[in-house]
């Protein structure tokens, strides 16, 4: 065990009060000046950082003593594996006390940060075995280099609320007293920081302190690479953090964008179909018609967001829908995925702003836009009546996965569908609210622009399947007003 840790433990007794913040200010005060109404006391630098060589040793004999040994509830565990139980132990001290075995746990963690049992057995057996509990009293290794020194901190299964919590206090520690260029591996550092945060305390004070956190490092550290992708951290902490951090948003990414729309580190046009994403998803929610258009254009013009799609969904799946799309189906929840949920809320704002021309020239060159029947329909060579069927033909089929997860019982399917889908508490009400909307929007277009065959069939199949009585005396008042017109 690390001697800071092992001071604090014994003056704390594992409790995360105000004996935490004391023990601090006894056994390794810092002399930074900060506001400790935000986050406490910070730990002095060097009780935290270790040499390289100090690191391995205690990561070696933390390892040994901990996991060198499989008992008889984890041979139990394993047992279901294809693992050699009865050689099992043999190989795992042999692995722990070898050479080679040492540098691939050190090099695990130089690479990820964080070591578990799973990724021990992983190394000795060859098996990417998922356990639901952390084995031998320990749950993690933790290891960050900073500048020539190494910060490792280990949390261990008995008093787990104090680990935890004493890692959060040594990375905001780390991050006041480091120049960021001297931090490896920054956003895992913060995304650390904030996971504890999230597990431990309200969302909100998660979010306010972090963005304190990053507030404080925005004054103290240069302009750098490292320093942009904190401030996309912080935006996204409040694009996910509730309504009072939401309606900041606006600001926020404006502040981005003149901060970083220029100069070395310039927002790329990935980033920026980021930011663009967030600010067409607010201006939909505020019903800002005019930003919906423009935002969705702007994403939708030189297939930016298409372009960039599998780094964003890696980089930022906490803030894009990311299912898969689904361009063959009509009946969806069109804010499952990002690309058709753009397309659902800028089809909506164009029709709200009678532009239905442009709407028809969407569902023309994009097969998301709606569906693959719809997009045929438009791009057949000629008028073709199966063309038409083939739209009940998707209906059908689409209700017989959402309900069934198969076609063999579409009547079925059907059946439990239209018993069901009106129902609030329903499972398919969600699905059947958004694709109402969808379809009624599309009769709209259809009947503005006088796809009169279109028209009808669609209206067919929307009674028959689809009607939600709401949307449909919508529909039946813009046609009325548009003939009058």
């Amino acid at each position: 065990m690390l001697k800071i840790d092992e001071l604090l433990l014994a003056e704390t007794k594992g409790k995360i009060d105000n004996s935490l913040e004391e023990a601090i200010q006894r056994v390794c005060p810092c002399k930074k000046e900060i506001d400790d109404s935000v986050f406490g006391s910070l730990l002095a630098l060097d009780s935290i950082l270790i040499t390289k060589e100090k690191a391995k040793n205690i990561i070696y004999s933390t390892v040994e003593e901990f996991w060198g040994n499989i008992d008889l509830f984890l041979h139990s565990t394993l047992q279901t594996t294809t693992i050699d139980i009865e050689n099992a132990n043999e190989r795992l001290h042999s692995f722990i006390t070898s050479k080679t075995g040492k540098k691939a746990i050190f090099d695990h963690l130089l690479i990820h940060n964080h070591f578990e049992f799973d990724n021990l057995l992983a190394l000795v057996f060859g098996k990417d075995i998922k356990l639901s509990f952390p084995a031998g009293g320990l749950q993690q290794i933790n290891l960050f280099q900073i500048g020539k020194k190494f910060f490792l901190h280990i949390i261990y299964n008995d008093k787990n609320e104090f680990w935890n919590i004493l890692f959060a206090k040594k990375i905001y520690s780390i991050f006041l007293q480091t120049p960021l260029q001297k931090i490896k591996d920054v956003m895992q550092l913060i995304d650390c920081f904030k996971f504890i945060l999230e597990k431990h305390y309200t969302l909100n004070q998660s979010v306010v302190v972090t963005n304190n956190l990053i507030k404080q490092l925005d004054e103290q550290n240069v302009r750098s690479y490292q320093l942009k992708e904190l401030h996309l951290f912080n935006l996204i902490l409040h694009f996910n953090g509730g309504k009072r951090h939401y309606k900041k948003l606006n600001r926020l990414i404006e502040w981005i964008l003149s901060s970083w729309g220029n100069g070395k580190w310039a927002l790329s046009e990935k980033e920026n179909a980021l930011l663009v994403y967030m600010l067409a998803m607010n201006a939909s929610e505020q019903n800002d018609i005019e930003k919906v258009i423009e935002y969705g254009r702007y994403l939708i013009h030189q297939d930016r967001l298409i372009n960039h799609s599998i780094e964003l969904l890696v980089e930022y799946s906490n803030v894009l829908p990311n299912l898969k799309p689904e361009p063959a189906t009509l009946v969806k929840g069109y804010n499952k995925n990002y690309l058709e949920q753009i397309f659902y809320i800028l089809i909506d704002a164009l029709i709200q702003n009678e532009q239905f021309d442009e709407v028809v020239s969407l569902l023309k060159k994009h097969e998301i836009a709606s569906c693959s029947s719809i997009y045929d329909y438009f791009n057949a060579p000629q008028f073709d009546q199966d063309m038409l069927h083939r739209i009940e033909a998707t209906v059908q089929r689409d209700i017989a996965y959402i309900v069934h997860n198969s076609p063999q019982h579409v009547l079925q399917s059907i059946e439990i569908w239209l018993n069901d889908y009106q129902n609030e508490k329903s499972p398919y009400y969600e699905i059947a609210i958004e694709t109402s909307n969808h379809v009624c929007n599309l009769l709209k277009v259809f009947f503005a622009t006088e796809q009169y065959e279109l028209f009808e069939k669609l209206i067919e199949v929307y009674n028959k399947y689809l009607k939600i009585d709401s949307h449909y005396y919508e529909l039946r008042e813009f046609v009325s007003k548009y003939v009058k017109a």
